[in-house]
């Protein structure tokens, strides 16, 4: 009886590495392109924002995800040993911003864009408007110049423009925006 439960196991762990591989196979086969995350970080930051009576200093929890895809050269399709093709970087920040004296955060904005290299530029809120910041040491400096009201969010597909420290326009997404506490 042990003989044949230890057959039957043998068999079925068989029959699914059988399985598993083929689908990679048939997935490489077809040219499939392969996400990589590179890297992912989490930075705290303040910024200070005038509200008419009173300056108020509010923090933000950034999280940064680098995704770079894979693919292989078209020339190769069919061969055993493909080139692989790195493709645009996407950067991806999640901004969970919180606006009083709790420890607990008011709003979540998620956006995105695709560069070279990670540049150092957040969103955050005040009032009904989102703004540009720029990293500054522990601290985030609001760019006055650049603001997007709440109410006016463009659907996910549109693209805003903001103008880097260098003069290089970087095109982003916002993915997302809500409120996760009323105030």
């Amino acid at each position: 009886m042990k003989i044949i439960r230890r057959t039957c196991l043998l068999l079925a762990l068989i029959s699914l590495t059988a399985l598993t591989a083929q689908e990679d196979l048939s997935a490489e086969a077809e040219g499939a392109v392969m996400g990589n995350t590179i890297d992912k970080e989490t930075t705290k930051r303040t910024y200070k924002v005038n509200n008419g009576m009173e300056v108020i200093e509010n923090s933000v929890k950034v999280t940064t995800e680098i995704n770079q895809p894979m693919y292989f050269e078209d020339e190769d399709k069919g061969k055993i040993n493909q080139d692989r093709v790195k493709g645009p970087k996407k950067v991806i920040k999640t901004v969970l911003i919180d606006n009083d004296e709790d420890d607990s955060y008011e709003e979540r904005i998620v956006f995105s864009y695709t560069a070279e290299d990670k540049t150092d530029f957040t969103l955050v809120t005040t009032n009904d408007e989102i703004l540009v910041a720029v990293e500054d040491g522990e601290n985030l400096k609001i760019l006055e110049s650049e603001s997007i009201t709440i109410s006016g969010l463009k659907d996910p597909k549109e693209s805003y423009i903001f103008t880097n420290n260098t003069g290089e326009n970087v095109e982003f997404f916002i993915e997302s925006y809500s409120v996760l506490n009323e105030k």
